[in-house]
């Protein structure tokens, strides 16, 4: 009935704002003499009712605390009757085999069983009471009088019937468990993830998601997108080539969105990659600011910006920016982040939820950029922005400061129709590993293959960078109303190709269990909507950081920091980027720290540095060309400063 929404906790103060359970106040009232008909009669006129009710029998529902400590009395003197020492304790597996029927027959999700919902569970559970028992059962199980079961009072009412049955009846229960089929919840692997998810608080829209994902593992169908599946892009619109007139005011209608979910363990890091110093004092995280800021100020009118970031990074980024930014927020009440979900591992050995009960929480991991459509759905931010009036949104990596929002492709975006857009770059010899563009030889559409998509038969080809031409620079445009109607009709989920990555459940101890990471991939939509586009873009708008060495040629004179706080490649790089190959004793942040501890030497003019061993790289080091420093002793070996150009030291 609606009165038993006002026994919910509330977070305003007040009468209204008792947090007693109905339940509590049934028994309660009934332990202190109210017959069962005058409880019903008042509970139909609600709280007023119920008070009424009980000063009636000289006693209150105010003192909230009496009452709970009445009803955990009656409780505990009924618990009392049976004889604690006679029980069995249920093993772990039977209270998680209980738990999940308890959830199953839970039909209307209160966290408590009526007499009905009672009933299949008992049967479900391997009991077995006669018709005229199950009444009696009830009430023996339902200890606090309050009309319905908790988990725990079904789990001390087992207890308590298997102590009462003799040694046939359990005997019979035993072989009717073992000759009956098992449930679907329990033998159904997808439900046994959904039932992990529910309990983690992930919402619908993630669960769908990873449903969707999950049921195209099992399905054995092929994830690989081999070559002759596709056609290689050979031309494709430049941005240097459109001429279109720059349209401010649709900046209003517009939100900037950064993907900022990663920490950045693979360099080392323990926090938000988006928070490591890049130029100067300026992390990540502070120049973007900057840039939305600058062309707010420059635009004279606003720019919505959000942050997707994951649990890990939300804190410390949105810390960062209340402290550094105050002046940067939204206008209304739209926020600055809303978060990704997170996505349980499956075993590699039966493809069930990962299991590692040292650490629980690395039974979970990320869902791949591609959580973006269902965070977005799942939050309530797409429903959001598409109410306060946006309807276009430019994505793009935290860690790519050169996907600035540019007014000449936002009005290109707006002015083609188009629902999603995805900006390419010239493939390099850098990019090889990277996912590419191509066509679907079926449809003829766009569609992006990532290396985890191509067999090793294929590995050649998707290689060669004079073939396919275009990489996915994870620079993204999408029309907001077209991707509510993409989401509807997909109920709630986006179909992108799964990617199965093979990992350990504990990535410190390469011997734990292998389990299976799902992921997507964002750009992956642009085979899902009809009229999707393509772009080529400079080089300028694209310079991520994923390894030491990316991070090393971000620091150096090769990249330079504009007036509007964008960091592109330097004029005289031409939109190639030196290649820096490091070797492992520099993986991590603090190890590359060692190499350079005056700052980076100049790389303006450098096309590839080695570096092999250790070696400290003084103030002042210019290379040029194509230069390598070998040292094949454990003993650091110092570069002092002077030009090094096609050398090898």
């Amino acid at each position: 009935p609606p009165w038993r929404r006002l026994f919910a906790p509330r977070r305003s103060a007040g009468v209204t704002a008792m947090t007693l359970k109905a339940g509590e106040v049934r028994a309660y009232l009934l332990a202190n003499g109210v017959t069962k008909a005058q409880y019903d009669k008042a509970e139909g006129r609600g709280l007023s009712g119920l008070q009424e009710l009980a000063e009636s029998v000289n006693c209150t529902l105010k003192d909230e605390e009496t009452v709970r400590m009445a009803v955990a009395a009656a409780s505990a003197e009924k618990k009392a009757t049976t004889s604690e020492a006679a029980l069995t304790p249920l093993t772990a597996e039977e209270r998680k085999r209980f738990a999940a029927a308890f959830e199953h027959f839970d039909k209307d999700k209160s966290g408590e069983l009526d007499v009905k919902e009672f009933r299949s569970a008992m049967l479900d559970s391997g009991m077995c009471p006669y018709p005229y028992e199950q009444e009696e059962l009830f009430k023996t199980a339902d200890m606090d009088g309050s009309g319905t079961i908790t988990f725990e009072e079904y789990c001390h009412f087992i207890q308590v019937y298997r102590a009462k049955q003799s040694w046939w009846e359990r005997l019979m229960e035993s072989a009717m468990d073992c000759l009956s089929p098992k449930p679907s919840y329990l033998t159904n692997p997808t439900l046994r993830f959904v039932r992990k998810m529910k309990h983690a608080g992930c919402t619908r829209s993630a669960i769908d998601a990873f449903v969707h994902n999950y049921e195209q593992l099992r399905s054995a169908a092929s994830m690989m997108i081999p070559e002759d599946a596709i056609f290689p892009v050979d031309q494709l619109p430049a941005l240097e080539d459109i001429s279109v007139q720059p349209d401010r005011s649709l900046l209003q209608h517009t939100v900037m969105l950064k993907l900022n979910g990663g920490l950045g363990t693979g360099m080392g890091l323990e926090k938000a990659k988006s928070l490591l110093p890049i130029s100067g004092d300026d992390t990540f995280l502070d120049l973007i600011a900057k840039q939305v800021l600058h062309m707010r100020h420059a635009s004279g009118g606003s720019l919505a910006f959000l942050l997707m970031n994951s649990f890990s990074t939300s804190a410390d980024s949105m810390a960062l920016l209340k402290h550094n930014f105050p002046n940067l927020s939204n206008e209304g009440e739209l926020p600055l982040e809303f978060l990704q979900n997170k996505a349980p591992k499956v075993s590699a050995a039966d493809l069930s939820p990962a299991s590692w009960p040292a650490n629980p929480e690395l039974e979970w991991c990320p869902p791949g950029h591609g959580d973006l459509y269902p965070a977005m759905e799942g939050s309530g931010t797409l429903d959001r922005l598409l109410r306060e009036g946006y309807k276009y949104m430019f994505v793009s990596n935290s860690d790519n400061l050169g996907a600035t929002m540019d007014l000449t492709l936002l009005t290109w975006f707006a002015q083609s129709g188009a629902p999603f857009a995805m900006e390419v770059a010239a493939r390099t010899d850098s990019d090889k590993k990277g996912g590419h563009l191509a066509r679907s030889a079926e449809t003829g559409g766009l569609l992006l293959r990532e290396s985890a998509q191509c067999p090793e038969e294929d590995e050649a080809r998707f290689a060669d960078v004079n073939r396919h031409r275009f990489f996915n620079t994870n620079n993204l445009w999408l029309d907001l109303e077209a991707l509510q109607k993409k989401m509807r009709l997909g109920k709630g989920v986006m179909p992108l190709p799964v990617m199965s990555n093979k990992k350990t459940v504990d990535p410190r101890d390469k011997a734990s269990a292998a389990v299976l990471q799902l992921e997507t991939a964002m750009g992956a939509a642009i085979a899902s909507f009809s009229g999707a586009q393509a772009i080529l873009i400079p080089r300028t708008r694209f310079a991520p950081v994923k390894t030491t060495g990316d991070l090393l040629a971000l620091k150096s004179d090769a990249y330079e920091v504009t007036p509007e706080h964008c960091v592109t490649l330097a004029p005289e790089r031409k939109g190639v980027p030196p290649i820096i190959k490091l070797d492992g004793s520099y993986k991590f942040c603090d190890q590359l720290a060692t190499l350079i501890p005056d700052g980076a030497p100049s790389l303006l003019r450098c096309t590839k540095l080695t570096v092999e061993g250790p070696f400290v790289i003084e103030s002042g080091v210019v290379f040029q060309g194509e230069v390598k420093l070998i040292n094949p002793s454990d003993q650091p070996r110092t570069v002092p400063a002077g030009v090094y150009k096609d050398a090898t030291l």
